[in-house]
């Protein structure tokens, strides 16, 4: 699967099963190379919910590299105490949505 593949099935799956008062929604930072407003290793994923507050979610292919900028975020994140994942492939994402109560487990 290509990322705009994970991120549309993650997306779905979140839409189908989301818990109420969460939100799941894109980032679109694609390809930022100097544009106003973007900003290098932002995460694709930015995730809402009553117990997180908020956390992101980096989505990579199964061969995706993390960027340095990318890991930058990351630790960012583990400094202020903000929930993050760098995932692969589709079901990665989908199973950190549940372990952050953001979506139901699929039966």
């Amino acid at each position: 699967m290509t990322e705009d593949q994970i991120t549309k099935a993650v997306l779905a799956h979140w839409r189908a099963l989301g818990l109420p008062g969460t939100l799941v929604a894109s980032i679109p930072n694609m390809g930022a190379r100097g544009q106003h407003g973007l900003t290098r290793g932002l995460p694709d994923l930015l995730v809402l919910s009553p117990e997180l507050p908020v956390g992101f979610i980096e989505l990579k292919t199964d061969k995706g590299r993390v960027r340095p900028e990318q890991q930058n975020f990351a630790s960012m994140c583990d400094a202020l105490e903000i929930h993050h994942a760098i995932t692969r492939g589709r079901d990665e994402p989908i199973r950190i949505l549940e372990q952050w109560n953001v979506v139901r487990k699929a039966a």
